[in-house]
């Protein structure tokens, strides 16, 4: 396999049962440094989104409805080709195994035994009705890390409860934070999923720091993480003026709470969007003399941040105007050159165009043998002295079936043999998953 001895987390084991996002995500960002990553799926349940939403998606459906896979089109191998997939598990092996049987448990263990770290993100409770949590597999190895990020965690009258990130954003109150002020509650935009961004990357540091504290003690440990509590602190402000004041915080759409203006508008072309922030008067000297000093950024009514937060109605309208005459890139270029905040929207095709990821060299072309190649996205990070870099591509079912379970494990050719006769390993989805 691709050896990583330069990288920080090279010697590191880790078993990743991540779905969706958070957990394949955190695995990613480990793996990235260098830890061998080893998914383990079930061949008998299909993964909804981590693989896919159904194992064989109905044939003659329009592309449309085939959207996540590559070029429009499932194949023989649907599971191996979606999207989601692709996104969040490069650098990783794979083996398909089915944990609810005894056989296939004691594989399950003999890898347990040589692991550092098991990471899983199913509902809370998954791995205990499996018969191995946490107080079983710490008796197979006693210096074994398990982190389980579910939506609510391991205990409290909700635990066990199913969510996605769109639940924990509801549950959480995040959701009646967005919004426009005419808006009611059936407006609200369902769509972001914070909480599995959020919750990937303190997955990941919880792992690190367990691993520092286990290099000193010897010790593994349990480690217990809510989504929603992760996401929680994220709003510590809109939580603090409630316990301190007695007052909800206000749905300001994308204005805010101090500056103005502040704000999307926008620009000449179809849907085409500025973002633009104003946080100072020296700023708002700055933009007006970079559009030209028109007669209304003089207006008496916006010469303090105060009178410009006040007026943000009639400010807005006059911003407005003046955007829509412009190219939303133009604009960011000619404001960011006085010190003035200001970004594009953009869509997924121009970031990927973008000079300046393109400069940085952010975009890594890879090859995958059932989607052919295409750029994926890079790093997420940049170390100086040990650079990370696409080693692996994403891992098909079961594609590691025989290195890890040979070659890791020991397990001979004709015990091999009979696991995978006997549908215990396997590298396709049973009939009827």
């Amino acid at each position: 396999m691709t050896l990583t001895n330069k990288l920080p987390l090279a010697g590191i084991r880790i078993i990743d049962h991540g779905v969706v996002y958070t957990g394949t995500a955190a695995t990613t960002f480990l793996a990235d440094m260098g830890a061998q990553v080893i998914r383990v799926e079930s061949i008998g349940r299909f993964p909804a989104m981590t693989r896919g939403l159904v194992a064989r998606p109905p044939a003659g459906l329009s592309k449309a409805l085939y959207h996540g896979y590559a070029d429009y089109e499932p194949g023989e191998r649907p599971w191996d080709r979606w999207y989601q997939l692709h996104a969040t598990n490069r650098n990783k092996l794979a083996i398909g195994l089915e944990l609810d049987t005894p056989r296939g448990a004691a594989v399950y263990k003999k890898l347990v035994k040589i692991s550092d770290l098991v990471m899983e993100n199913f509902s809370q409770g998954t791995m205990d009705r499996l018969g191995l949590g946490y107080e079983v597999l710490k008796e197979v190895n006693p210096g074994l890390i398990m982190i389980s990020a579910s939506g609510l965690g391991k205990e409290g009258p909700y635990k066990g409860y199913s969510t996605f990130g769109t639940n924990v954003d509801a549950i959480t109150g995040n959701m009646a934070l967005r919004g426009y002020p005419e808006d009611d509650m059936t407006m609200k935009d369902c769509s972001p999923v914070w909480a599995d961004n959020v919750a990937a990357g303190t997955v990941s540091f919880a792992a690190l720091v367990a691993l520092h504290y286990r290099k000193k003690t010897g010790n593994g440990q349990f480690i217990d993480i809510s989504q929603a509590e992760n996401l929680l602190p994220h709003m510590g402000e809109s939580i603090l003026e409630y316990t301190m004041n007695g007052r909800l915080p206000p749905i300001m759409g994308n204005r805010d709470h101090a500056m103005a203006p502040h704000g999307c508008y926008p620009c000449r072309g179809v849907n085409k969007w500025v973002n633009i922030s104003i946080s100072s008067d020296a700023e708002w000297q700055a933009f007006g003399e970079a559009i030209g000093n028109p007669d209304w950024v003089k207006d008496a009514r916006f010469e303090t941040v105060l009178g410009r937060y006040r007026h943000q109605d009639e400010l807005d309208k006059l911003v407005t105007a003046w955007t829509l005459t412009q190219d939303n890139f133009s604009v960011m270029h000619l404001l960011q050159s006085v010190g003035v905040t200001a970004g594009p929207v953009v869509s997924p095709s121009t970031v990927y165009s973008d000079p300046h990821l393109q400069a940085r060299g952010f975009f890594k072309e890879v090859t995958h043998r059932e989607t052919g190649t295409h750029s994926y996205p890079g790093m997420f990070f940049k170390f100086s002295r040990t650079p990370a870099e696409v080693r692996l591509p994403p891992p098909c079912l079961g594609e590691h079936n025989a290195y890890v379970l040979t070659e890791l494990l020991g397990i001979s050719e004709d015990e091999y043999a009979a696991l995978e006769k006997d549908n215990i390993i396997g590298t396709e989805y049973l009939p009827g998953a």
